[in-house]
């Protein structure tokens, strides 16, 4: 039900920005980083949340994710390559819209500064995370106890990747927000994406939360990143 929500939410969504005349705009670092903010946070939704459960499968433990992996290398290989340029183009999406706001000589360019290094930081962080895939689908058989070793630390790391983007949101949605020159609604969205992401973290560990409430935060976070790409490409600056 979810999925094919989300399909028909971006359909329309798609269907807005070509009867906006968006889709002939130049392209240049506004319009690289809109499509980006657009397409990559859906698609990564789809590949990590729904396509890899689907045809390779969570395990209840590393070392039976790593028996999902051994059991379909070809497979893996291929949801890696996607999954690294997809998540490393959400990232990248995110980095250049703060590196096109930064400016030292104000409040909320310094906070874009910051933000981009931010972003920038997770886009190492998404090249050195996928790429720990391909140790494990190389040796995996011959070196179970280090792959699983390297599976845990991909894992862990992914983790540190959502702390840096709820604390990414929180930086760069104030700085557009003080700037108001992207849309206020979708600028306040990302700002309140990220402090909602913070406070997940902070409960990390309390059992007795339902799943769903560790949904909600994680859903806004993809639809606060495609509305901001949508705002950012109408806008003028």
């Amino acid at each position: 039900m979810l999925p094919t929500f989300l399909l028909l939410t971006y359909e329309k969504l798609c269907g807005f920005i070509k009867d906006s005349k968006l889709i002939g705009e130049t392209m240049n670092s506004k319009t690289l980083s809109s499509w980006m903010l657009i397409i990559a946070p859906v698609l990564f939704f789809l590949i990590f949340f729904i396509g890899w459960e689907a045809a390779v499968g969570d395990g209840e433990t590393t070392a039976e994710d790593v028996a999902n992996v051994l059991a379909k290398p070809t497979l893996v290989s291929i949801f890696t390559i996607l999954g690294t340029i997809i998540l490393g183009s959400m990232t990248t999406g995110f980095a250049l819209l703060a590196w096109s706001k930064a400016d030292g000589s104000t409040a909320e360019g310094t906070l874009a500064s910051i933000a981009a290094m931010i972003f920038v930081g997770m886009t190492a962080i998404v090249l050195l995370t996928m790429g720990m895939t391909y140790p494990v689908i190389g040796e995996g058989e011959e070196k179970l106890v280090e792959a699983e070793w390297i599976w845990a630390v991909s894992d862990s790391m992914f983790a540190g990747l959502f702390l840096a983007w709820s604390i990414g949101n929180v930086v760069l949605g104030a700085a557009l927000l003080i700037e108001k020159k992207i849309n206020q609604i979708a600028s306040g969205l990302l700002l309140l994406t990220g402090i909602l992401m913070l406070i997940m973290h902070l409960l990390v560990g309390i059992d007795d939360l339902l799943e769903i409430i560790w949904i909600v935060p994680f859903l806004l976070a993809i639809i606060s990143a495609v509305v901001l790409g949508i705002f950012h490409l109408r806008s003028e600056s």
